[in-house]
């Protein structure tokens, strides 16, 4: 039976990404798909074969990480925000064309108002690490106290929001509240507390999709090892490590591509050496293809792409939560972390010789993608979208 199912993004690159590859799924299943998102985001979603629903956001065309503190403290209040202009804007256009379901990212917090508004069922979708009763990223890894004023706030402008939506004014409980179904796109053997998540929560792995608008990548030589830099698409206020990247690994081995995104100039890193080449973006799933080592800062949608393709990582968190993600990759075995604060030429150079020197990472890393290829993340999250559906009929 044909439905409508409508995808409630966050506005990030890796929030968006994961989801793509399920919406190609169940529109070649023959759903109706739409998705919320800027109007950044509508080719993507235009070319999976689905329905862009624009708005415009606060966080702007994408969301771009915090870097101090005092940004991370005041998060929430954007974070609401940007969920009350989201049901006011989609809102009209989902009251004409009610859903059937609403897929929604855990931080799309407009999802959960317009359905609990409008009485339309939800499986929440985690591109992170998700949480339940026994393990929540944001105790483990706090990104700002709740006692800061600007959380303070957030907390009460949740509480005064929450009923005008038919929900309690209960802000602790809605940010606790765990849906009776949610998409994981990790593998089980990589969430923390993995195994303490019950039939709740489906573990697809990653869903890729291919990014031909992107463009295609080939190393310069067949012979040489392939180094990936790159710091996110949301990477700001840190040139100084591009520099000590260049000078670690220019005139070495390695073929080294190295991409900046949109708030370095390339020209301002100065002359290069003949085996780096600097870029604002790159097609990350083409590099990674010939990649032997992926130097990040290790968002998941990345760490996750390293791994699919087996490729073992240096990973430099600039946050709490990529720090989450850089001790589980070391607790597993798959590569290394490096404090930003320990960050230098020599650091860069001896954890790229450690970690492509142990071929226990190596072999781990390969049993990582080896399990990760076996599942068809989008079917597995296809049928558990139609599963749930038909189990409201």
């Amino acid at each position: 039976m044909r439905r409508h199912i409508a995808f409630f993004n966050f506005p990030a690159v890796g929030h968006i990404n994961p989801t793509i590859a399920v919406v190609e799924e169940l529109v070649r299943r023959g759903h109706r798909v739409t998705c919320t998102g800027t109007e950044h985001f509508a080719p993507i979603v235009k070319a999976a074969g689905a329905e862009p629903v624009t708005y415009d956001s606060v966080f702007g065309d994408f969301y771009r990480a915090p870097l101090t503190p005092g940004e991370f403290a005041g998060e929430g209040l954007r974070s609401l925000e940007e969920a009350t202009s989201l049901v006011a804007q989609v809102g009209p256009f989902y009251e004409e064309n009610r859903p059937d379901l609403i897929v929604h990212d855990f931080m799309a917090w407009g999802a959960r108002f317009f359905a609990a508004a409008h009485d339309v069922p939800v499986i929440r979708t985690y591109p992170v690490f998700a949480a339940n009763e026994h393990f929540s990223i944001r105790e483990k890894f706090p990104v700002a106290e709740l006692t800061d004023p600007r959380m303070v706030e957030a907390v009460r402008g949740l509480a005064a929001a929450l009923p005008r939506f038919g929900l309690p004014a209960d802000p602790m409980g809605f940010l606790a509240h765990i849906e009776r179904r949610a998409l994981v796109f990790l593998p089980r053997e990589f969430q923390y507390a993995g195994e303490t998540f019950d039939e709740r929560f489906v573990f697809t792995g990653p869903c890729i999709a291919e990014r031909p608008y992107q463009g295609t990548w080939q190393p310069a030589s067949p012979d040489r090892p392939v180094l990936l830099i790159s710091l996110g698409t949301s990477a700001r206020g840190w040139p100084e490590f591009f520099t000590m990247a260049i000078k670690a690994f220019g005139d070495s081995e390695w073929d080294v591509l190295i991409t900046v995104g949109d708030h370095t100039d390339p020209a301002g890193l100065g002359p290069l050496p003949a085996n780096v080449d600097v870029r604002r973006y790159a097609p990350q799933l083409d590099v990674l293809r010939h990649a032997q080592l992926f130097i990040s800062h290790g968002g998941m949608n990345s760490t996750m792409e390293s791994l699919d393709n087996g490729v073992p990582m240096v990973l430099v968190p600039p946050t709490n939560e990529t720090r989450a993600n850089a001790l589980r990759v070391a607790e597993l075995g798959l590569g290394s972390v490096l404090a930003k604060e320990d960050v230098s030429v020599e650091s860069l150079r001896e954890a790229a010789e450690r970690v492509t020197g142990d071929p226990s990472v190596g072999e781990r890393v390969r049993a990582m993608r080896e399990r990760m290829r076996s599942v068809d993340g989008p079917a597995v999250a296809a049928d558990a979208v139609e599963a749930y559906l038909a189990g409201l009929d």
